[in-house]
């Protein structure tokens, strides 16, 4: 896909290009009549907040999910929900197809070595390490907004993961019912649009 950021839309850390969220903004703008996004906080404390951010285009409705804490954001830590919010919002419209080939300036944090950062993430212990509690409030509410039971939750979690309680899940098994619940939630706002 060509780059179609302007200079200005371009940010450059440790050697790599990422764009800020309003050039994402700007190329849906461009390409939408009827541009709609959407955000809802999924979680909220002074240490840390979860936000979805809901980006209806002329190709459909696409959806993403920030967060932001005090500790990975020290030096926006007053702001953290538009942070969320700000990463949300880029992240869906990622999804929607502007600047799928870069993840966004606002995902990268203060300055930290990607590489170093990945290779963190990929680690066997940070994959089998507990759930965050981020991620277990992302899932019930996330399951609440599907009308979905706590009784039939556990089953989804269940068939998902192999644990029947939210405690005994590892930070993989939760991202894996997140991405469950957000694929049924995609489903449910297709259906209801086509009513």
């Amino acid at each position: 896909m060509p780059n179609t950021f302007k200079s200005e839309e371009l940010v450059k850390v440790q050697g790599k290009t990422y764009p800020v969220v309003g050039g994402r903004l700007r190329l849906a703008h461009d390409e939408n009549k009827n541009l709609s996004i959407e955000t809802n906080v999924v979680q909220y404390s002074e240490e840390s907040t979860v936000v979805q951010a809901s980006v209806t285009t002329e190709k459909g409705t696409f959806n993403g999910l920030g967060n932001a804490s005090v500790k990975r954001d020290r030096i926006l830590s007053n702001a953290i929900l538009e942070l969320a919010e700000t990463r949300a919002i880029a992240r869906a419209l990622r999804f929607a197809g502007y600047g799928v080939e870069y993840t966004g300036y606002e995902e990268v944090g203060e300055g930290k070595n990607i590489n170093e950062e990945k290779q963190e993430l990929q680690t066997e212990d940070q994959r089998n390490s507990e759930a965050t509690k981020t991620q277990i409030s992302a899932i019930f509410s996330i399951a609440k907004t599907l009308n979905i039971s706590n009784d039939e939750l556990r089953d989804l979690v269940q068939e998902k993961t192999g644990k029947s309680f939210s405690k005994d899940l590892s930070k993989s098994d939760a991202s894996k019912v997140i991405r469950m619940l957000k694929e049924r939630e995609t489903v449910k706002n297709q259906e209801a649009k086509l009513m």
